[in-house]
């Protein structure tokens, strides 16, 4: 476990700068395996961004960028989640268990937060319909 924090550390470390230096990126999380620390040798690092404003993706995106900037930082692949855009199932696992790794605009931080929780709470009941039908729990 001591190994895994390390890395996770000297991860936090080598991607903050590259992540503050984004201006679109308003806030950003580790989140996964990595930030468990459970990560294996084959495991990607997931680094999830809230923007400022829309950010249409395409190979010129400036989140493509940001990824590949990432990605020659840490030598590893990186699954770069847009949040304005996900899924509330995936923001919610961000939220629960990510590790925040920046913060510019921590009231804009926070109204996404709350707006994304209880999206994801009033979707609860169905998500977990939709589950127990495709038959997992």
């Amino acid at each position: 476990m001591e190994s895994s924090t390390r890395n996770r550390n000297a991860l936090v470390k080598a991607v903050t700068p590259l992540l503050a230096a984004e201006p679109l990126v308003v806030c950003a999380y580790l989140f996964g395996s990595v930030a468990r620390g459970d990560a294996g040798p084959r495991s990607d690092v997931d680094i999830a961004v809230l923007t400022s404003n829309d950010v249409k993706p395409g190979l010129l995106s400036p989140l493509t960028r940001l990824k590949l900037d990432l990605e020659d930082a840490l030598g590893q692949r990186v699954d770069l989640i847009h949040l304005n855009h996900a899924p509330p199932d995936l923001v919610h696992r961000v939220l629960r268990d990510g590790l925040l790794l920046i913060d510019k605009e921590p009231n804009r931080r926070i109204s996404f937060e709350v707006q994304a929780r209880n999206e994801y709470w009033d979707l609860l009941p169905i998500l977990k319909e939709y589950r127990r039908a495709q038959g997992n729990p």
